[in-house]
């Protein structure tokens, strides 16, 4: 990271990090703002070093996908820029459980069904109006 000082949390430096990143890129706040889906008044913030305009959980996102698209942070750095914001460790150590589709679940079978169930009842009106005329 340019001009790392000890000083500076982990959280200043990302921030100086990134603003120098989007600025060697040349890339302008709006840019880089589409780029990672936060709004520009957000970016300038981050870069500012200004954490408190949103809560931490979703600072910490943004601050992911920026650093993210610039590439110019480690986990190691994203976790003790997670610590200083205090957001505690659980809430990222679970990871979404995925669909097991041996045992049939999923939108395929969902998919098959509606359309079965759809044929079937059109299949049956059609067999109610050529029984009633």
């Amino acid at each position: 990271m340019p001009d790392e000082n000890p000083t500076q949390s982990a959280l200043e430096q990302l921030a100086r990090s990134l603003r120098h990143a989007r600025l060697e890129r040349e890339l302008s706040v709006d840019e880089i703002g589409q780029l990672v889906n936060v709004r520009s008044s957000h970016i300038e913030k981050l870069e500012a070093g200004d954490f408190s305009f949103l809560p931490p959980l979703y600072v910490y996102s943004h601050l992911r996908k920026y650093a993210g698209e610039l590439g110019v942070v480690s986990e190691e750095q994203l976790e003790a820029c997670r610590k200083e914001l205090g957001i505690p460790e659980s809430r990222f150590s679970t990871k979404p459980v995925p669909v097991d589709k041996a045992d049939g679940s999923g939108s395929k079978r969902t998919t098959v069904l509606i359309v079965a169930g759809t044929a079937l009842a059109l299949a049956l009106v059609a067999l109610a109006v050529l029984l009633l005329r």
